[in-house]
């Protein structure tokens, strides 16, 4: 048996940052079903928010971030989000991040789509790679243990108590039990459940279906962001940068429809805004090709550019760079020369506002359960997130999840493990391997994304909905009668994929059930049989909790400190 004071579950930005500050107190592992330089958070364009602006009050910030989640951000929470970005930005830098810089020395600084406040700014590298290496850097100095490609299967909780975890290690497929006094969840979001998504195939929401069967709640499930962009029919992303630097959305007419849509902020509204605009001209019949919507680069010249940064701060260099890349990535994936033709872009998945409900100190229900990132739902993106606030949260809600889960621990002993439960965990783990079921996982797992997307997707309505609730508990009842064809114990795939399917139908079922329940459209949840907002009676949160046979649900209202929730217009 393994002992630590903290593990942490999830080696992206939002755990290595709860490592790294509570690395200074406590003996810490880190624990994940991959190499940190290949968690989710490495694809992500390197953006954060760092306000206030220059000449831009901070309250600025805070009323667009929530105006653009449809009011139902935890305004409280947003206040934290704010301040402690003004902290953690110089932070990393001190760390070895280091942000685009302009030819005056100065962050060179843009708004993300939704917002005018020019608080966002960019790593040198314009990936986020670069925090996580650098953060993995300083662990290793500190002598952090990871357990790279270790599954995480279980939360071994008694009495409202989190003590330690299950894990297969993957190299040799032994089992193994983690005591500890604290856990942090920062295991990402669940992508992969749909067809079409920016997600890497790990993310299939681990970490939040575990802590949702251990007794922690959901909160607001139902609200899946869908990106703007992503390249048909791959669904690789094509970052919000190309529309801030001047690419077009235009649909097989010809026309820049955006400004039926959003006529003041055009391609550069928020992304549930631009999603739905997209969704609609493709199902009106204009989409090119009645499949995909054109992102037009092809009028950007390196040369025109050159005169216009003439007068600014920002070097020319940063949008070679940017446009290169587009370049590459148009034509490795779509065959398409962006200086001769449009890109093919469709809305595809990309991030999940819901998650495991925790306050603003990353607590659960659940006493020394901890959960920061994309796995949270601390409610600072309510039904729709803008851009950069991603990464933002990481820091941020990691530092705190490591800083509370020390305080924490410091009064709190290394409690006896639930023997009972370690056993049973390791009997349904093994008995993938004794049973020989009737049902394929990779088919199961098709059908259940499938699903999602074409009815749990864009736009919904009851029918809909009811129809994949159906459909989704028919695959759980299939689930208990899968095969695992490899019998192998030397990173058996196709065992860990049985695991995640498991995962994915558990949070399936809760997104589609909050979903059938709110009976409005608020942001990245768009019903078309209630089309509008309906601010007296859903400015509330869902909140869901496990049970075997039907999901319980509760609600809770939304923090409501000084921005009343109103028409919004872009």
């Amino acid at each position: 048996m393994i002992v630590h004071d903290i593990v942490i579950v999830g080696g992206g930005l939002a755990g290595l940052r709860a490592a790294l500050e509570a690395s200074e107190y406590a003996d810490v592992a880190v624990v994940s079903k991959v190499h940190p330089l290949r968690s989710h958070t490495c694809v992500a364009t390197g953006a954060l928010h760092f306000p206030p602006a220059p000449n831009e009050p901070k309250e600025m910030y805070l009323q667009e971030t929530i105006k653009g989640s449809d009011y139902m951000a935890d305004q409280d929470a947003v206040e934290v989000l704010a301040d402690g970005a003004e902290v953690e930005v110089p932070w990393l830098e001190s760390w070895g991040v280091i942000y685009s810089r302009g030819r005056d020395g100065e962050l060179l600084r843009a708004s993300p789509g939704g917002m005018s406040t020019k608080t966002g700014i960019i790593v040198s590298s314009q990936w986020a790679r670069e925090l996580v290496m650098a953060l993995q850097e300083q662990l290793w100095r500190r002598g952090v243990t990871f357990y790279n490609e270790w599954f995480v299967t279980s939360l071994l909780v008694e009495d409202n108590l989190c003590r330690g975890v299950t894990a297969i290690e993957m190299k040799s497929g032994e089992f193994h039990t983690i005591r500890s006094k604290a856990v942090i969840l920062a295991t990402g979001g669940f992508g992969w459940v749909y067809a079409r998504t920016t997600n890497s195939s790990v993310c299939t929401g681990d970490g939040a279906a575990m802590a949702y069967r251990a007794g922690a709640p959901l909160k607001d499930p139902e609200f899946v962001q869908f990106h703007p962009t992503t390249l048909y029919p791959r669904g690789t992303l094509i970052s919000e940068t190309a529309r801030v630097i001047g690419g077009t959305l235009i649909n097989s007419e010809g026309e820049r429809f955006m400004r039926r849509y959003a006529p003041n902020f055009m391609e550069l509204a928020p992304r549930d805004v631009v999603s739905q605009a997209m969704q609609t001209e493709i199902n009106e019949g204009r989409g090119i090709g009645g499949k995909y919507i054109g992102l037009d680069l092809t009028h950007i010249k390196i040369e025109e550019l050159e005169q216009i940064l003439e007068v600014t701060n920002i070097p020319l260099s940063f949008f070679r760079r940017r446009l290169a890349e587009f370049a590459e990535l148009a034509s490795v994936f779509a065959k398409v020369d962006i200086k001769e033709d449009v890109i093919p872009v469709v809305p595809g998945q990309h991030f999940w506002m819901g998650g495991v409900k925790t306050n603003s100190w990353t607590e659960t229900p659940i006493k020394g359960l901890f959960a920061a990132g994309e796995v949270a739902c601390v409610s600072v993106h309510g039904a729709n997130r803008e851009g950069a606030n991603a990464l933002t949260e990481c820091v941020v809600f990691g530092k705190r999840a490591g800083q509370r889960a020390c305080e924490y621990i410091k009064n709190e002993e290394l409690r006896p493990v639930p023997k009972e439960k370690i056993r049973k965990e390791e009997e349904r783990l093994y008995q993938f391997f004794s049973e020989r079921g009737e049902h394929s996982v990779p088919k199961l797992r098709d059908e259940l994304r499938q699903t999602m997307w074409e009815k749990v997707g864009l736009f919904r309505n009851e029918q809909g909905l009811t129809e994949a609730l159906k459909k989704i508990r028919e695959l759980k009842e299939k689930y208990t009668k899968i095969r695992v064809e490899d019998r192998s114990t030397v990173y058996n795939n196709a065992f860990i994929q049985a695991l995640e399917l498991g995962n994915m139908l558990d949070l399936a079922e809760a997104t589609t059930l909050a979903a059938l329940m709110r009976r409005e459209s608020r942001g990245a949840h768009y019903r078309t049989d209630y089309p509008n907002r309906d601010y007296d009676n859903w400015t509330k949160h869902i909140i869901v909790y496990y049970h075997p046979e039907v999901p319980i649900l509760t609600y809770e209202n939304v923090v409501i400190t000084v921005f009343k929730p109103e028409k919004r217009t872009y």
